[in-house]
């Protein structure tokens, strides 16, 4: 059985969405929602946020596909992340309470460089990379990556928090790093992907 290309899968669930299929746009939301909201997350920086503009993607992506209105529906995560996108620069530009659909037909406006497969595949190797460092033996060692490289918290703060000077802060890490390292190369090593 060979696997469909993503370009395929998009295909066939707008034409079940045309068809009338309500279990086609819950596979659609299922399928593209968590890489939406981390592009959101990561774009906003706040969850909350990027959780009610993925609702609202979702509300006006769905009336737009059941309308047609998708002029390439392999192109179907590429329009889904712009929607999102668009909704986020009108939260920036602070007329989102405002209006909650876009002037221009975002079909039109997809930035052809945006690559929602990238988006997906960062997606996928932040899961990795949190499975690795939740992996880890030393507590210590999980606390600074997460806080340091994930959550990009502050050096001072984490020091403080940990009782650490900034020299021994920075052999701490150094030293965390490597062991993340090791277990990264162990992952690839083991034939993953990431």
């Amino acid at each position: 059985m060979t696997e469909l290309s993503e370009a395929e899968v998009a295909r066939n669930l707008v034409a079940r969405i045309l068809n009338g299929e309500p279990a086609a746009e819950k596979e659609m939301v299922e399928r593209y929602n968590r890489g939406l909201v981390f592009m959101l997350n990561h774009r906003s920086r706040d969850r909350a946020l990027a959780e009610d503009l993925a609702q609202e993607t979702w509300r006006i992506v769905i009336e737009k596909v059941r309308a047609g209105d998708l002029k390439d529906p392999g192109k179907l995560a590429a329009f889904i992340v712009q929607v999102g996108k668009n909704q986020l620069l009108m939260v920036y530009r602070g007329s989102h309470h405002k209006k909650t659909t876009t002037d221009v037909d975002t079909t039109q406006t997809i930035d052809p460089d945006s690559q929602p497969q990238q988006v997906i595949e960062r997606y996928n190797t932040a899961l990795i990379v949190r499975k690795l460092v939740d992996e880890m033996k030393t507590p210590r060692d999980r606390e600074l990556i997460l806080r340091f490289y994930i959550k990009e918290e502050k050096k001072q703060q984490i020091c403080q928090d940990l009782g650490l000077n900034e020299l021994h802060f920075n052999r701490v890490l150094f030293r965390a790093r490597q062991r993340f390292k090791q277990l990264w190369n162990e992952y690839i090593e083991a034939g993953a992907d990431p």
